[in-house]
């Protein structure tokens, strides 16, 4: 059991983000990690982004500046999604200048599919990102490299964490993470299948709603994870 934090603070993807749970922008306070802090009574804040690859996660963590007194909630991802570091700067869905980017295998389609990004989605397309994208799943796109990369991310985070002496709990987001040494599963799988395990609701583009997270926060508390 974890003690001497007095704030959760979580990375990932728009699982921990909140995405489709009314109030994700710009996190959730409804999300499990944000239960969870509610129901320890301690401060919450998150780096949790949409369509956040392992490196992306990672790098947030390194990014964050205030990593004392801090209990990490880390829900890793897909390992098919690629992030990369761009060699100039494009302007991100909210106007932010940025230079990271996330590749995944679905997300071109993704992108394209919100009426709302299409100047987002016009910029990409004249930075030629969407060939980077084309070229990168065919040259590259297999499960050796997906899992080496992640596995680089995960094993990052935990030596800048245990650089800071920062406790944290490291959750399977897919199956695809089970046998990764130090990151759990909830109750033998990963994030995504435990929610369709249980048949718990989704939001149209396929979010766990309330009562996955309402679950999974009683699993880690019931657990002692924390």
């Amino acid at each position: 059991m974890l003690s001497n934090f007095k704030k959760i603070l979580s990375a990932g993807c728009s699982f921990i983000q909140g995405s489709e749970l009314g109030d994700e922008h710009p996190f959730s306070q409804q999300t499990y990690p944000a239960l969870i802090a509610k129901q320890l009574q301690v401060d919450y804040d998150s780096v949790a982004y949409p369509s956040a690859s392992n490196q992306g996660i990672a790098k947030t963590l390194f990014d964050y500046k205030r990593l004392d007194n801090c209990l990490v909630i880390v829900q890793w991802t897909f390992p098919s999604r690629l992030g990369v570091n761009l060699s100039y700067e494009y302007k991100g869905k909210h106007g932010q200048n940025k230079q990271w980017f996330d590749l995944a295998p679905n997300n071109w389609d993704l992108i394209n599919h919100f009426n709302e990004y299409r100047e987002y989605t016009q910029q990409l397309k004249d930075l030629n990102i969407d060939k980077l994208h084309d070229v990168v799943y065919r040259h590259t796109g297999n499960d050796d490299n997906f899992n080496f990369y992640t596995l680089l991310a995960i094993r990052a985070a935990q030596q800048l964490l245990a650089s800071t002496k920062t406790p944290y709990i490291f959750i399977a987001g897919c199956n695809a993470l089970s046998n990764i040494e130090g990151v759990h599963n909830i109750d033998g799988l990963g994030f995504v299948e435990y929610c369709d395990e249980k048949k718990f609701l989704k939001g149209r583009h396929n979010h766990p709603l309330h009562e996955a997270h309402q679950s999974v926060c009683n699993f880690i508390l019931d657990k002692k994870l924390v």
